[in-house]
């Protein structure tokens, strides 16, 4: 069985030479890669020394670099990490265990905090509000959403397409999961606070603010049903509501009194069938892309067995 570990990196001189190590002693057959997005620190001379093979992504964001590793390196089990030093490499062999044994795609590492300082309350609160809006969406039962630990398929990977640049994809990751019914299965795993002198590079507000805009246009193009359903349902209601004045004039005087409301009556319940139409549209081609999506997926293999 072959197994890649994949560690995207930017200015994490400090921390990946320790990461590097760790994974080669927990999982001694497997090829370990990092690909450096710009770093500025000696973070590639620090992982060549280590023993990995270092590569070169010149497209800044984590998710390029992901996207690059996922079309350049050819493997039967992935294990996805960031290259801080934050997760625990021991949990790796039960992981892929775990993927094997029950032919599953995405194994979720869901992080255990060693101490509060190590995953900031900020960062919490976010997760555990986008995990809510993927379940409510998409399904599932991922409670970790933005971790940057998973172990995944070969399937997995070679059918992965997402538009994400930066930390969203590890979101984006989740949802092509579950859009396509994969198996998916989640284990808890250790996470420390990263090494003196590293720097985290997510920032909350901004990352957060794109994380849910990247929820939110995931939702139109897996879902569109949903969001336009609501708009349809939202333009009918305004509709009833101008009418009804109107409605009742009508009935008392024989003549359309309130001109203005009129028209935003019959303008509201036009863009209500538009919106409606728009949406049953958007959801046959969505139901299309989705089964040549899965046919290519089921053209793949399943994990090996242990």
């Amino acid at each position: 069985m072959r197994i890649a570990v994949l560690i995207p990196c930017l200015n994490e001189g400090v921390a990946v030479g320790g990461v590097v190590r760790s994974f080669r002693e927990a999982l001694p057959g497997a090829a370990i890669y990092v690909y450096d997005n710009n770093s500025t620190d000696g973070t590639r001379e620090a992982a060549g020394a280590a023993g990995a093979v270092v590569r070169r992504e010149p497209r800044q964001g984590k998710g390029r670099a992901i996207q690059r590793m996922f079309a350049d390196v050819d493997a039967d089990v992935y294990v996805l990490v960031d290259g801080d030093g934050t997760y625990d490499a021991a949990s790796a062999p039960a992981m892929i265990e775990r993927l094997c044994a029950e032919q599953i795609d995405l194994v979720n590492g869901a992080r255990v905090a060693a101490s509060q300082s190590a995953y900031r309350p900020g960062h919490r609160f976010g997760n555990i509000l986008f995990s809510w809006l993927v379940a409510c969406i998409f399904g599932g039962k991922i409670t970790d959403m933005m971790t940057g630990y998973k172990v995944l398929s070969r399937r997995f990977v070679k059918t992965f397409s997402g538009p994400a640049s930066g930390f969203e994809i590890d979101t984006v990751l989740v949802v092509h999961a579950l859009a396509l019914e994969m198996p998916v299965a989640e284990v808890q795993t250790a996470y420390k606070e990263r090494p003196a002198g590293s720097a985290s590079k997510l920032r909350t507000v901004r990352d957060g603010l794109r994380v849910l805009w990247t929820i939110f246009r995931l939702m139109i193009e897996e879902h569109p049903v949903y969001f336009f359903g609501t708009l349809t349902l939202l333009c009918a209601a305004a509709s009833l509501f101008f009418a009804y004045p109107v409605a009742m004039d009508y009935m008392e005087t024989g003549r359309f009194l309130r001109l203005p409301s009129t028209v935003l009556a019959g303008s509201f319940l036009a863009l209500s069938f538009l919106f409606f139409a728009f949406g049953l549209i958007l959801d046959l081609i969505f139901l299309a892309r989705l089964e040549v999506k899965r046919l290519r997926y089921l053209s793949f293999s399943p994990p090996p067995s242990p």
